[in-house]
């Protein structure tokens, strides 16, 4: 059965079968030379055909069980040689000799056929089963009405023959039926086994799960709680700088770290510990820097995005490109405008990218040029995240297209 020999069957059935390939080999020539010896015996003196083919088949199985003898290891030879020349000798017998009743040789042709299935193949056994069908066809259609004119009567002995034959035939066959079933047995016995197994490991990994998941979040809830110490020691810091730029930067600083510590905070309440919403994480992101901004004027804000979730190693540097963007705006764009408003929408491209638009209506004041650390945090995000930008500034205001690669979604591909 080199079919079943896969990686999906467990080691021990395959070394059963194999320890039942070397047994069956080595009785079945043991069955088959007593077998035919008698057979010999009994057609030596009813004819010399069948006697010549029961003979034929007696050397054959004395063969096999000198091989068997020899070395066990050659089970596939002998089943070969069983196979192919078991068949060849009863296609012979069904063709030729017509003057012997041909009633055992169906029997011995599934003998053959089991035989090949069993030990060779389905293959194999498929080629031999085709063949054995034909052989019987062309012997019914050409032959059958011969041979029941030229048939005598039989007598005792020969009855006696047929009834030994046909025996020996019924229980070969009954000895391959019944080592199936002793194979489906044992199979069915180790795969209770294996499921047995699986179960109890599944119901491990599963506890092991929930702890490790239990150990992250409270990581995560820990890293969101320093964090925020963080940001207090900054913001208590900051009470104490008179002067208004340093403050400025002080801010910055806690509102970089604020966009990490949402990121945490998300993810400790969330059940996927690996991926987050990108618009409520972005809607909550802009909602805390608006309430920190020392600006005070009124900004509206839409987020929209046809993406769902992705992952940290994305999120962290857009939540970061994000905050930059959102505080630049407050702080340099709107000056006290009335109807300051900011948009920030994202897209899929192809080759898993993202398409970030972010654009706002003010006019920027003309200090905030490329030398500020905000913007050059910006670019090195961009190149973090191996993309691209483009900034249009108009009278009606500011946008700034940049296309990202996903991380996550390219490193599962790769």
């Amino acid at each position: 059965m080199k079919n079943l020999e896969s990686d999906t069957i467990p080691g021990e059935v395959i070394t059963y079968l194999e320890e039942l390939r070397v047994k069956l080999a080595f009785r079945m020539s043991l069955m088959f030379l007593c077998t035919f010896s008698i057979l010999s015996y009994t057609r030596y003196f009813e004819s010399m055909e069948s006697f010549s083919m029961m003979a034929v088949a007696t050397v054959i199985s004395a063969i096999c069980l000198v091989i068997m003898k020899a070395n066990n290891r050659n089970y596939l030879l002998v089943f070969y040689i069983y196979s192919i020349c078991g068949y060849i000798i009863v296609a012979f017998s069904l063709m030729v000799y017509h003057s012997r009743i041909h009633l055992v040789d169906v029997l011995w042709l599934m003998i053959v056929v089991f035989l090949a299935f069993f030990t060779l193949g389905r293959r194999l056994g498929y080629i031999l089963l085709f063949f054995s069908i034909g052989v019987i066809g062309i012997f019914i259609f050409l032959h059958l009405n011969t041979q029941i004119l030229i048939l005598k009567e039989l007598t005792i002995y020969e009855k006696i023959s047929l009834l030994i034959e046909l025996i020996a035939a019924f229980s070969i066959n009954f000895y391959l039926f019944y080592l199936f079933l002793e194979l489906n047995s044992y199979s069915e016995k180790k795969l209770l086994e294996s499921y047995d197994q699986v179960k109890d490991q599944n119901t491990r990994i599963l506890l092991q799960n929930e702890e490790k998941t239990m150990l992250v979040r409270e990581i995560h809830h820990r890293v969101k709680n320093n964090l925020q110490i963080v940001v207090s020691l900054l913001r208590m810091q900051s009470q104490e700088v008179d002067n208004p730029e340093f403050r400025i930067l002080f801010q910055e600083s806690i509102n970089r770290i604020m966009a990490m510590s949402v990121i945490h905070q998300k993810l400790y309440q969330n059940e996927n510990l690996s991926q987050i919403k990108i618009g409520d994480y972005l809607d909550e992101l802009v909602h805390e820097i608006m309430n920190l901004s020392i600006a005070r004027q009124s900004t509206n804000y839409e987020i929209n995005t046809e993406v769902g979730k992705i992952g940290i190693k994305t999120l962290i540097p857009v939540g970061l490109l994000v905050n930059e963007l959102v505080s630049n705006s407050l702080k340099h764009a709107f000056n006290d405008a009335a109807d300051a408003r900011i948009k920030i929408e994202i897209q899929k491209e192809e080759g898993n990218r993202l398409r970030i638009t972010y654009s706002d209506n003010g006019v920027w004041k003309a200090q905030s040029g490329n030398s500020s650390f905000g913007l050059i945090l910006i670019d090195t995000l961009i190149e973090q995240l191996e993309g691209t930008k483009e900034i249009r500034l108009e009278e009606t205001g500011t946008t700034y297209t940049i296309v990202v690669q996903n991380m996550e979604e390219r490193d599962i591909l790769a």
